[in-house]
């Protein structure tokens, strides 16, 4: 019980000289030194009038405390604390701290082990909480977190786990139900599994909270029944009077310095049954098997992935290599598109010539600058004088004269083919030309041959 929460006003009923702290923390320091325990866990200690003398003084006793801590924020203003004594524990293998519960795992030798003739190491549990004293669910969920974080520590039904304290909860309350109810997951999974030790060893719980007008059960000493036995409970009540006083008096008293009885209890260490042994087996069996069809799953996935990568891969390097080499082809053709355009347009520019017209004026034939449609490319063996241009195998002229003729230019060019047909394989007729290859010379077709 902290100071500051033991006041007249909290306790009406109880005399102001058994709540003063000079007087009960001797008290306190009497019960630990009388009870001789290996452990001892404390609830409602205030950090600041232990730290020092106390603390000092427990260690004398050859105790170890460890005080609980928060997230954080360091040890608490008031909390629980733990006690060990050094002579029987070789230290703290873990420590885990939430918001009410705190517990430690605490390695103890034991006899030698027959098969390596050197001392066996025990690992005990001990979890001390003070659960919440006004909101049932907010008890629930306290004792959820403690179970969920002591499970992480891999512990399983022949860990030895003791948890006692402060539940601030009835016998028939659902927080008793849960710790009793525990056993009913032993079938599915054997984990850590509860039980009383005062239900066990005097089949009914203890008083060990008084009020004046109310009595009852709020403190317990649960224990994995499958890896500990009970040898014996302390009792709480030195003699019937003391209980019959306390019962009308209530709590903190002379005899008593807190608000709440101490309990106690001896524990040992037990071999799980044969029973447990094929649980366990069963669960690691079946750990196992999980295990591998779980990796097996996993590689036929990958295999599965694997190859709808591989055969995607391929096709998106099959349709990037034909895209690719459509691209290629269609650069290419616009490259000697345009290499035939310049050509056309950058080469030797005819001397443009001019005929008289009907009318007598001169007029010029106009070429469209910048555009193929103005030159025709034919064939190089051509002996006519009037080409402009000449290559090694095609010749260059100016088809613009095609564009204006006369009717009696294309009689005379048939005429000139009727009388000499040598001349139809080499010589250009213009006005025949503009005639034949209207479409191809507009739209720019560069003809092969043009006879």
């Amino acid at each position: 019980l902290a100071p500051r929460w033991c006041s007249k006003e909290r306790f009406p009923h109880s005399d102001v000289s058994c709540m003063e702290w000079n007087y009960r923390k001797e008290r306190i320091l009497e019960k630990v030194q009388q009870c001789q325990a290996d452990v001892v866990c404390l609830q409602e200690v205030e950090v600041k009038v232990w730290e020092g003398e106390l603390e000092a003084k427990v260690e004398s006793m050859g105790y170890k405390m460890v005080k609980q801590q928060e997230k954080k924020k360091g040890i608490k203003a008031v909390g629980n604390a733990i006690l060990y004594k050094t002579a029987t524990f070789n230290g703290v293998e873990f420590e885990v701290h939430r918001s009410r519960v705190m517990a430690l795992g605490l390695m103890r030798s034991s006899s030698k082990s027959p098969t390596t003739d050197q001392d066996a190491k025990e690992l005990w549990v001990i979890a001390c909480a003070h659960l919440d004293a006004t909101k049932p669910k907010h008890r629930l969920s306290q004792l959820k977190s403690m179970f969920k974080h002591l499970e992480k520590q891999k512990l399983d039904c022949t860990s030895r786990v003791v948890v006692c304290g402060d539940f601030n909860a009835e016998p028939h309350s659902d927080v008793a139900k849960t710790m009793r109810n525990r056993e009913e997951r032993a079938n599915e999974s054997p984990g850590l599994v509860f039980e009383s030790a005062y239900s066990a060893h005097w089949k009914k719980e203890p008083m060990t909270y008084s009020v004046k007008g109310w009595n009852g059960t709020l403190d317990y000493l649960w224990y994995t029944h499958s890896s500990i036995g009970v040898t014996d409970v302390r009792p709480v009540f030195d003699s019937s009077l003391q209980a019959d006083t306390i019962k009308r008096q209530g709590l903190p008293s002379a005899d008593i310095p807190s608000d709440h009885m101490p309990i106690g209890a001896t524990f040992i260490p037990v071999e799980p049954s044969e029973e447990i042994k094929l649980l366990i087996k069963a669960k690691a069996d079946a750990k196992e098997a999980r295990s591998r069809a779980k990796a097996k799953a996993k590689s036929v996935s990958c295999e599965r992935k694997r190859q709808r990568c591989t055969k995607g891969g391929i096709i998106a390097d099959e349709r990037k290599a034909s895209s690719k080499s459509a691209r290629k082809r269609q650069l290419k053709l616009e490259r000697l598109q345009k290499n035939r355009n310049e050509k056309l347009v950058k080469g030797n520019e005819p001397a443009r010539k001019t005929r008289k017209s009907k009318g007598g004026t001169a007029k010029s034939n106009k070429t469209r600058p910048g555009s193929c449609e103005s030159w025709v490319m034919v064939n190089g063996k051509s002996s006519d004088d009037d080409l402009e241009a000449r290559t090694n195998e095609w010749v260059i002229i100016d088809a613009t004269s095609t564009m204006d003729v006369d009717d009696d230019d294309l009689k005379a060019e048939a005429e000139v083919l009727k009388t000499k047909p040598q001349y139809a394989n080499s010589v250009l007729f213009p006005a025949l030309f503009r005639i034949l290859m209207p479409q191809s010379l507009m739209c720019g077709h560069i003809p092969q041959t043009v006879v």
